[in-house]
């Protein structure tokens, strides 16, 4: 017997699958069991035509069979489910509710042993807290096991929220921390004017406590407006140590220098004028303050240097200066030897108007550290040579780095002269002036700043700088607080 041939395969995909099927009456079972089962290939073959809607149902129906029994045997995977629990207080006191509503209950109306029975099974879960039925959550599949890490996990967070509720927001604080000025808080400026060499920056020291202004035996060796803060916890007095006033003025830094005291004098609160004893005291103050002061600060007048008068001398020259309108004290003071400069800043402070802090209660002085460096480099040339060196030399601090814990901090200034002749005498003979500068000078700073320090000193020309006014920008003349490089030329000649 010959066997009939085979009828064409024809292949359907599962795309067409699901068209065709859209129109059968049992689409919506077989989508229901294709979704919960693994999805069943839907690519088959058929003899001839595409098979009759029954008996498609019915061969995807034997495969799902055939599905659900494999997934059957193979091992089901745990599911990790977290216990959820509500909150003990709010359990508790629906608990209270309940119970009061079936008090209420009971005494209306008795109930049948079904309800009660009702009753204690929700009683039972509220003592254990609530918790949801896995099995209306996953289906009969869930095994009901609790993962132990995700509970221990769960208590640990529920510990961590009790604790951030706990937290007492700068409960230990017990300062205001924007606490503001005293009532009658007393600030303002105490400019120190007189002419050279009077004692004014040795009054400033006396005043502030500390030693800010250079000092030295000859006249005009403050160049800057120096700012000594003295504060306390009722008032801040800003004192203004000022260049000597010349009657003469001789270059661009002259007039440099002077403007600095006239500024100083008319933003001053108070104002007090200083003359030396022993140097023709009348005379020294005569032409020092303007003609007519436009700023009406109240006026002392500081005879400096009494501890080499006798004392009718000193009563004479006190005398003479309380006749003179506008001034309202006389103090007789020697600053070099700390005696009459707390009658000073007594008589200052009163005079003083109300007002806020102008800087920070801790600070001294507004200048850098490089602008101090500076002066004592330049204290140091003072001491050490004479003639014109002094006047002709200014010091610029190039660099000044702090090397923490390895070495010493490194310091590289600038010394600059107007003519070469001066650069020889500032180095001497193989460089031994210039190293006993630099010796002395790095001792005091070593003192000023706290820690040791390595000090490289170079020499430079720059002829003419005292009377050009870029050179004098450049030297930081213009501005003490300046700290920015500024346009110095090429490395110094000699180091």
């Amino acid at each position: 017997v010959t066997a009939p041939p085979r009828a064409p395969v024809t292949t359907v995909s599962a795309i067409q699958c699901r068209r065709a099927s859209a129109s059968d009456a049992g689409a919506s079972t077989r989508g229901a069991s294709m979704s919960k089962s693994k999805r069943v290939d839907c690519v088959m073959r058929v003899t001839g035509a595409m098979m009759p809607s029954a008996r498609r149902v019915a061969t995807f129906a034997t495969r799902r069979v055939a599905a659900a029994a494999d997934a059957d045997d193979a091992p089901k995977p745990q599911r990790r489910v977290r216990k959820i629990s509500e909150n003990p207080r709010a359990v508790a006191a629906e608990r209270a509710a309940r119970d009061g509503a079936k008090k209420a209950t009971a005494a209306a109306a008795p109930t049948d042993d079904s309800n009660a029975d009702d009753d204690e099974d929700d009683d039972d879960a509220a003592e254990e807290g609530t918790r949801l039925d896995l099995k209306d959550m996953y289906g009969d599949e869930t095994d009901g096991s609790w993962d132990e890490e995700e509970e221990e996990e769960t208590e640990a967070e529920t510990e961590e929220d009790e604790d951030v509720k706990t937290i007492d927001v700068l409960s230990n604080f017990d300062f205001n921390l924007l606490s503001g000025d005293p009532p009658g808080h007393k600030s303002g400026y105490v400019a120190i004017v007189g002419r050279p060499n009077a004692g004014k920056s040795t009054l400033l020291n006396q005043l502030v406590g500390t030693k800010l202004s250079i000092v030295t035996f000859k006249p005009q060796t403050t160049r800057h407006r120096i700012l000594g803060i003295v504060s306390e916890e009722t008032y801040q007095m800003v004192l203004l140590d000022t260049p000597g006033v010349m009657k003469e003025e001789f270059n661009k830094l002259d007039e440099m220098m002077l403007k600095s005291v006239r500024n100083a004098m008319a933003n001053a609160d108070v104002l007090l004028a200083i003359v030396d004893a022993t140097r023709d005291p009348y005379g020294a103050f005569e032409g020092l303050l303007p003609e007519q002061r436009t700023n009406p600060a109240p006026l002392g007048v500081i005879v400096n240097k009494c501890d080499l008068l006798e004392v009718d001398e000193i009563r004479e020259v006190k005398e003479y200066f309380e006749r003179i309108p506008g001034v309202q004290k006389v103090f007789p003071v020697s600053a070099l030897a700390g005696v009459g400069h707390d009658a000073v800043q007594k008589w200052a402070l009163a005079n003083l108007p109300e007002g806020p802090t102008l800087y920070p209660k801790d600070t001294i002085s507004e200048h850098p550290e490089r602008f101090f460096i500076a002066e004592i480099i330049r204290e140091k040339i003072f001491l050490q040579y004479q003639q014109e060196v002094p006047y002709s030399t200014q010091v610029w601090v190039q660099s000044h780095k702090e090397r923490d814990g390895v070495k010493k901090d490194l310091i590289i200034a600038k010394i600059f002269c107007e003519r070469k002749s001066q650069m020889g005498i500032l180095i001497g003979s193989g460089g031994k002036a210039l190293k006993e500068l630099s010796t002395a000078a790095r001792l005091d700073i070593e003192t000023f700043l706290g820690r040791p320090v390595f000090l490289d000193l170079g020499v430079k020309v720059r002829e003419g700088w005292r009377s050009e006014e870029a050179a004098l920008e450049d030297l930081g003349l213009d501005d003490p607080n300046k700290l920015e490089q500024p346009a110095l030329g090429p490395a110094p000649d000699i180091t």
